[in-house]
């Protein structure tokens, strides 16, 4: 099985992490301070099953195409 999809890294999680996670090709985080803490752009999807985080892979980059 693939650990990609469209681009996209794919990795199993960890309880009591997402059981499936995945991050864009251009997803940026940066710490911002104390008071904004960890920021990043939104590339990034998780869910319960696999075909369910492909699914939000395909939606979100739908959504931001």
């Amino acid at each position: 099985m693939a650990n990609t999809h469209r681009g996209w890294s794919i990795a199993r999680g960890r309880w009591p992490e997402p059981a499936w996670f995945a991050v864009g090709p251009n997803y940026d985080a940066s710490y911002e301070g104390p008071e904004d803490g960890w920021v990043d752009n939104g590339e990034k999807a998780s869910a319960a099953t696999r075909d369910e985080l492909l699914a939000e892979i395909d939606a979100w980059i739908e959504e931001n195409s």
